[in-house]
């Protein structure tokens, strides 16, 4: 890790609807001068498993992301800008945008996935034993 890196504090933004604008102007007047950026997702959690046959457990843990990614909407995206020598701009150098998160729907998807899941397992049960 560069020593800039571990030098240099790092001063986080929450972004909002009501100001968006605003950090989206910041941003572009940081980014001249720091366009390295690193970006951090968040979502709600693993609501689904992939059923099926997978060549590895790598190929299974991508599958597992990837159909929770694709269910579930993302509720965090944190940017970090540095510039070519790893070093942050002074002051806000982090931005963090908060999504519209409901928790309801997360939870009714989960519900569907364990109805899903349940059924799954009847399913294979009924042709085993038939």
């Amino acid at each position: 890790m560069p020593a800039a890196l571990v030098e240099n504090s790092q001063v986080i933004c929450e972004v909002w609807a009501s100001n968006l604008e605003e950090e989206m102007r910041k941003i572009r007047e940081i980014v001249l001068s720091y366009s390295y950026i690193a970006m951090d997702t968040e979502f709600p959690g693993v609501v689904v498993r992939p059923i099926g046959e997978f060549r590895s457990s790598i190929d299974y843990q991508y599958q597992l992301l990837r159909c929770n990614v694709d269910l579930l909407k993302i509720i965090q995206l944190g940017l970090t800008f540095t510039n070519e020598k790893g070093e942050y701009p002074s002051g806000i150098n982090t931005w963090q945008f908060n999504f519209k998160f409901n928790l309801t729907e997360v939870f009714r998807k989960l519900l569907i996935s364990w109805i899903c899941r349940e059924s799954e397992g009847s399913i294979r049960q009924a042709q085993t034993h038939c």
